[in-house]
C-alpha cells in the first residue's frame, strides 16, 4: 500500500515538509518497483539497489538539514533526535549491505521477503518519526532555513 502524504505530517517548516514529501515519494518509488516486479525481482535488482541508494543519500542529507534547523533554534532534545537519525541511518546501511552482498539479488523469493519487510519498515519508521519525534521540535522552530 503506497504511503500518501497527508496534512497531519506537516511541521509547517517549508523546507522540512518539502523534504518529508520527497522521502514519501522515494519510499513509494521502491514500493512501485517492488509491486510491478514481484514475481521477477532479480530482473530489476539494479533499479531496486539504485532506488534504495537514492533513499539512503537523500535521507542522510535531510537529516543534516533537519538537525541544522533544530540546532539554529536551540531545540533542547537535539542530541536524542540525532541518535534516532543515526540509528535509522545505521539500519539503512545494514539493509543495503545485506541487499548488495551475497546471493540475495539473484533469489526472487528472498528478494520478495526482503523488500516486503523493507517497505513496511520504511513506511512505519517515517510516519511514526514525523508524527512523534518531528512534531516535538515544531514549537521550538522560529527560524527556517
Amino acid at each position: 500500500m503506497i504511503a500518501n502524504w497527508d496534512e497531519k505530517y506537516e511541521t509547517k517548516i517549508s523546507e522540512i515538509d518539502s523534504q518529508h514529501k520527497k522521502l514519501f515519494r522515494l519510499i513509494n518509488q521502491i514500493e512501485i518497483i517492488y509491486d510491478e516486479n514481484r514475481d521477477h525481482l532479480s530482473n530489476k535488482s539494479k533499479s531496486l539497489v539504485d532506488a534504495v541508494s537514492e533513499l539512503e543519500d537523500y535521507t542522510i542529507s535531510h537529516f543534516l538539514i533537519e538537525e541544522r534547523v533544530m540546532e539554529l533554534n536551540q531545540y533542547p532534545d537535539l542530541e536524542a533526535h540525532k541518535k534516532q537519525h543515526d540509528r535509522f541511518t545505521d539500519k539503512i546501511l545494514e539493509l543495503k549491505k545485506r541487499l548488495t552482498s551475497g546471493t540475495l539479488l539473484t533469489n526472487d523469493i528472498e528478494l520478495n521477503q526482503f523488500f516486503s519487510e523493507l517497505i513496511g519498515f520504511l513506511r512505519l519508521w517515517l510516519t511514526n518519526h514525523i508524527l512523534q519525534e518531528d512534531m516535538n521540535y515544531k514549537p521550538y522552530i522560529k527560524l527556517d532555513l
